[in-house]
């Protein structure tokens, strides 16, 4: 419903069913309400938008719903359903949604089946992990062919992880045997890095039990040793066991992987 009275620069077409009440208003230009009383200066009735085209009210604006989207796919290829769909990507749009699964690394999204483009998280660098957790509501916002991905303040340490201390977090299960290399890329991948000597210590001597798979095999730290093409395990009897080992890519070379993740 349009109250008060009306004025527009161009053209104006308005066509009312009088049985029905509905109407529809075309203007080719701005448009200006006249009305003394400023409660007259009104547009009623504007329905839910259909389209990503259609005018919104200050209700649906607030409630954020236009920016909304149920997630679906993997962990690494996410799909978003907007409620309208977009027609397209367009700079600067915002979208926000619960993820269905904690992922961190290299990650897509696809909107309303528009494509998959990438999710990346600060300086552009594939997300971290307690990026994306799920459960959590997530934000992103599409800028330069990429979703950027607005974070949030971490609290805790990530799933699948406890706390050695204020700073530290590192991965209660050992993870597969490989190489030196591999491992080294398993941990990236995944938002998180290779303990260091000093963090697999600490994280030894005062979580003990809580990490499984302790000193059931070796496992690599963040470290080289003064011998060619060699690294370091750790943790094959107790805390401080260690030796170096070829870390040239072969089955004789192989280690278990734990990772560290360094709260912010």
């Amino acid at each position: 419903m349009l109250q008060g009275p009306l004025r527009s620069a161009g053209v104006f077409t308005l066509l009312v069913l009088t049985r029905s009440a509905v109407g529809q208003v075309h203007v080719d230009g701005p448009m200006r309400m006249t009305a003394t009383d400023s409660t007259q200066r009104t547009i009623e009735g504007i329905d839910t938008p259909v389209t990503d085209t259609d005018l919104i009210t200050m209700g649906v604006s607030r409630s954020g719903s236009v920016n909304w989207g149920m997630a679906s796919g993997s962990a690494s290829a996410i799909q978003l359903t907007l409620d309208p769909p977009a027609s397209r990507y367009a700079e600067g749009l915002v979208v926000r949604f619960l993820p269905t699964q904690s992922s961190a690394g290299a990650i897509t999204l696809n909107v309303d089946g528009l494509g998959p483009r990438d999710l990346l998280g600060r300086e552009r660098l594939p997300l971290q992990l307690g990026d994306l957790v799920a459960g959590q509501i997530a934000e992103a916002r599409y800028t330069d062919s990429v979703f950027v991905f607005v974070p949030h303040p971490v609290s805790g340490c990530p799933e699948g992880y406890v706390a050695a201390n204020d700073h530290l977090c590192v991965q209660v299960d050992d993870g597969p045997s490989m190489s030196f290399f591999n491992a080294s890329h398993y941990c990236t991948g995944r938002g998180a890095r290779l303990c260091t000597w000093d963090e697999y210590i600490h994280a030894c001597v005062v979580l003990g039990p809580q990490l499984t798979g302790l000193f059931n095999e070796w496992e690599w730290i963040d470290d080289t040793s003064d011998h060619t093409h060699t690294a370091d395990q750790v943790g094959r009897w107790q805390c401080i066991s260690q030796r170096s080992v070829g870390a040239v890519e072969h089955p004789n070379n192989y280690g278990e992987v734990r990772c560290c993740y360094r709260l912010p």
